[in-house]
């Protein structure tokens, strides 16, 4: 009755009930701002993951490359392979190639010799011969050049290494001449490197 007679009383009451009901589920809902807030780190960790720097892909990723070399009427062949992982190089690892090269398109009846082999090794700070290979090498078909080169460690921070290949040719003129040219052979090999959390 007392009940009744307030109700009575005070204007809008069933304005006071609407109001009481409604702002239960706002005291009830009070986990979902830290819910979304959850969300908004989420986010914001997986943007960070998403940033992170991409290693790009080698050539010596999956252990073997080739490549072909044409000079004049003939080829070299360049084969460069490691036992390593290629896809964890890093600046300060020290890397171990192996080289064969040997020639196509030529017959066996003019000589063909390496007189130098050399590699040269870039990090983008630093340039240096890393490897020379000085001699008489015969490499008439069918015999091969084959070699191991060791990269030293590169520039800290280094993100790949540019290699230079050269390769000195002397080429016989005429079977049993004696009398040579000379043909130079370039290549050249970039190897991506792990930086500051690239994958």
């Amino acid at each position: 009755m007392a009940a009744a007679m307030l109700c009575g009383t005070l204007s809008g009451c069933g304005s006071l009930k609407e109001l009481t009901s409604s702002s239960k589920p706002l005291i009830g809902s009070s986990p979902s701002p830290s819910a979304s807030a959850t969300a908004s780190r989420d986010a914001t960790g997986d943007s960070v993951v998403a940033k992170l720097p991409a290693r790009a892909s080698g050539p010596l990723d999956t252990g073997t490359v080739v490549h072909r070399l044409k000079q004049g009427n003939f080829t070299v062949q360049v084969t460069y392979w490691t036992g390593d992982n290629a896809k964890l190089y890093t600046a300060e690892t020290v890397k171990t190639i192996n080289v064969a090269a040997h020639i196509e398109d030529a017959d066996s009846t003019h000589r063909v010799t390496v007189t130098t082999f050399q590699v040269i090794q870039d990090d983008g700070a630093k340039r240096s011969v890393v490897s020379t290979d000085s001699g008489k090498f015969d490499v008439t078909p069918p015999y091969p050049y084959n070699t191991v080169v060791t990269l030293p460690a590169a520039t800290a921070g280094a993100t790949q290494l540019a290699l230079t290949i050269r390769f000195d040719l002397l080429v016989e003129t005429a079977p049993n001449s004696n009398s040579y040219y000379r043909s130079t052979a370039l290549d050249s090999l970039t190897l991506p490197l792990l930086t500051n959390g690239a994958k």
